[in-house]
C-alpha cells in the first residue's frame, strides 16, 4: 500500500469515526444504519448454522435482543427506533432468518431494566399517580380474574406477558433521554423508511407475484374494489396501511409547522398507503388523525381564516386522492355496510376448515367478539374470564372453553379448527379477560396518555418539539381508531411504534421538571 493510499485510508477512517460520534441527524442515521445491519446480518448468520436441538430458534431472537440492549447503553434512541422498526417488519424478516418473534419479549426484558436503572433516582418526578394507579388496578384485576376463574398459570402467564410487554416498552421509552438531535434524526429516518416502503408498494401494485418473489416473501395476492391489495415489505396489508398512515400524519404535522408545500406533497404521497392497503380502518384512522390535527390547529391559532389557509390544501389533496380511488372506495364501503350493519357472513369455510379470512376483514367475528365479551363480563362480575381466555393469542393457541360456552365456536373465524379472527379486536379482549374493573382501569391509563399529549401540545418551545407533539397527537387518534377493530395494544408490529411516539412526548414532559432538564 502506498503512502498516499494509507493516508487516504486513515482520513476515511477518521471521517467515519467522527460521523459516528456526531450528535446530529447525520450521526444518528449512520448509527441507526449500523444497528440495523447488525440485527439483520447476525441472526441471519446464526440461522445458517446447523445447531443441534433447535437451539438456533432461541439464538436468533436472543441475538437481536442482545444487540439492541448493548446498543441502548450508548445509542438509546437509535436502539429504541431500531427495535420498533425490526418488530414492525419481523414477520417478513423471519422468512429469511427463521424464528424472530420472541425478539420483542427478550429485547423488552433487557431494555426496560437498563432504562429504569438510569431513571430510578428521579422516580418522584416521572411517576404520575393517575397513570401508575390505573395500571396497578388493571394488573390487580387481571390477576384476580385469573385466580377467581381458576385459569391454569401455564395459560395465564403467557397472557400476562402479552399485556405487559408493550407497557414495559412504554416505560422504557419514558425513562429514556431524547435530545433534540436524536428526535430530529429519528423523524428523518422514519420518513426515509416510509418513503422507501411506499415506493416499493407502488412497484408491488404493478405485479404483486413478481415483487413478492423478488424479495423472497410468501405470495399474497388479493383484490378489493378494482385493484390489487398492496402490502409492500410487510406480511399483511393492515401493517402497511398502519405504517403508511403514521408516516403520513407526521408529514402533515411537518407541513402545518413549516408551511412548506413539499411536505404536503410528501404527506399526500404517503396517504396513498391506506388506500392501496384497502383497509377501511386505516383510511378512517388517517381521517380521524387529520381531524385531531385540525382541532389542535384551531386550539393553537384560534383564527379560523389562518387555519383554513393551511388545511384547505390538505382537504383538496385528499379529495383528489379520494377521486382516484373513488370506484374502489364505493365498493369497499358498500361491503362494509353489508357486513357490519346487515351482518352478512364474510367467510365461507370448506369441510377442512379452510377459509378466505385473509382476503377480507371478518366483520361477523368482530361483532361476535364484542357481544360475547359483554356476556362474559356480565356472568363473571366484577371480574372477567381470566387471562388467556378471551380474544387473545393465548386463547387461540389454547382454545378457550369460553368460546364453546357462549357459542362463539360456531362463528366463522372463531371455530376451533381455524380460529384466525380471535385476535381481531382489542377492547373485547380486555373486558372478557379482566372484567369491567380491568376495562375501566385500562381506559383510564389510555386517558392519561391523552391528557399528557393534550397538555404538551399547548407548549411553544420550538418547531421541532411542536412537530413531535403535533404528530404524536394525530398518531394517538389513529391508534384509538385502530384499537376498535384490531388487537392494537397487543399487536407488536404496531404498538411499539405508537408507544415510541407517545412515550417520547411523555419523557420530555417529566425531564423538563427534573433537576437536570433536557
Amino acid at each position: 500500500m502506498t503512502t498516499t493510499a494509507r493516508i487516504r485510508g486513515q482520513e476515511a477512517w477518521r471521517f467515519a469515526s467522527d460521523v459516528l460520534a456526531e450528535r446530529s441527524e447525520r450521526g444518528f442515521a449512520a448509527r441507526f444504519a449500523i444497528l440495523v445491519a447488525a440485527i439483520l446480518v447476525v441472526p441471519w448468520a446464526i440461522s445458517l448454522l446447523d445447531l443441534p436441538g433447535g437451539a438456533w430458534r432461541f439464538l436468533v431472537p436472543g441475538s437481536v435482543a442482545l444487540i439492541l440492549a448493548t446498543a441502548y447503553l450508548w445509542w438509546p434512541v437509535e436502539a429504541l427506533l431500531g427495535f420498533a422498526m425490526f418488530v414492525a417488519f419481523y414477520d417478513s424478516i423471519e422468512v429469511h432468518i427463521g424464528n424472530a418473534k420472541q425478539a420483542d419479549e427478550l429485547a423488552v426484558a433487557l431494555l426496560a431494566p437498563i432504562a429504569f436503572l438510569r431513571a430510578w433516582r428521579d422516580w418522584r418526578v416521572w411517576t404520575w399517580w393517575p397513570r401508575e394507579v390505573s395500571l396497578s388496578v388493571f394488573f390487580l384485576a387481571a390477576i384476580a380474574s385469573t385466580v377467581v376463574a381458576g385459569v391454569p398459570w401455564s395459560i395465564a402467564l403467557p397472557g400476562l406477558i402479552l399485556v405487559s410487554k408493550a407497557l414495559l416498552f412504554f416505560y422504557a421509552v419514558l425513562w429514556t433521554r431524547f435530545p433534540a438531535w436524536a428526535i430530529s434524526g429519528a423523524l428523518r429516518v422514519g420518513l426515509a423508511v416510509g418513503l422507501a416502503v411506499m415506493a416499493l408498494g407502488l412497484i408491488e401494485f404493478l405485479n404483486p407475484p413478481a415483487f413478492q418473489s423478488f424479495f423472497g416473501l410468501p405470495e399474497y395476492v388479493r383484490s378489493r374494489g378494482e385493484g390489487a391489495v398492496v402490502k409492500s415489505l410487510f406480511a399483511h396489508p393492515a401493517l402497511f396501511g398502519f405504517f403508511a398512515t403514521t408516516v403520513a400524519l407526521f408529514a402533515y404535522a411537518q407541513y402545518q409547522v413549516t408551511r412548506r408545500w413539499r411536505w404536503l406533497g410528501v404527506a399526500l404521497f404517503m396517504s396513498l398507503g391506506p388506500f392501496f392497503s384497502a383497509r377501511r380502518r386505516a383510511i378512517l384512522a388517517l381521517l380521524i388523525g387529520l381531524l385531531a390535527g385540525f382541532g389542535e390547529s384551531l386550539r393553537r391559532v384560534r383564527d379560523p381564516r389562518t387555519v383554513a389557509k393551511t388545511w384547505l390544501p390538505v382537504l383538496g389533496g385528499l379529495v383528489v386522492v379520494g377521486f382516484i380511488f373513488g370506484s374502489g372506495l364505493a365498493n369497499l364501503y358498500t361491503a362494509t355496510f353489508e357486513r357490519y350493519l346487515q351482518r352478512t357472513p364474510t367467510v365461507v369455510e370448506g369441510e377442512n376448515g379452510s377459509g378466505v379470512i385473509g382476503s377480507g376483514e371478518n366483520a361477523q367475528a368482530r361483532l361476535a367478539l364484542y357481544t360475547g365479551s359483554v356476556l362474559v363480563a356480565r356472568d363473571h362480575l366484577p371480574f372477567g374470564g381470566g387471562l388467556g381466555r378471551y380474544g387473545t393469542w393465548t386463547s387461540r393457541e389454547n382454545y378457550s372453553p369460553l368460546y364453546h360456552r357462549y357459542d362463539l365456536d360456531q362463528v366463522p373465524g372463531l371455530k376451533e379448527r381455524r380460529p384466525s379472527a380471535v385476535t381481531d379486536t382489542f377492547w373485547p379482549a380486555i373486558l372478557g379477560e379482566t372484567g369491567v374493573i380491568g376495562l375501566f382501569a385500562y381506559l383510564a391509563f389510555i386517558a392519561t396518555l391523552g391528557i399528557i399529549l393534550w397538555r404538551e401540545a399547548a407548549r411553544d418551545d420550538g418547531p421541532l418539539l411542536l412537530l413531535l407533539r403535533y404528530g404524536a397527537g394525530m398518531v394517538f387518534a389513529q391508534v384509538l381508531v385502530e384499537s376498535l377493530a384490531s388487537s392494537m395494544f397487543h399487536s407488536p408490529p404496531r404498538v411499539y411504534l405508537a408507544y415510541l411516539v407517545v412515550g417520547a412526548v411523555a419523557a420530555l414532559a417529566w425531564r423538563r421538571r427534573s433537576p437536570e432538564p433536557e
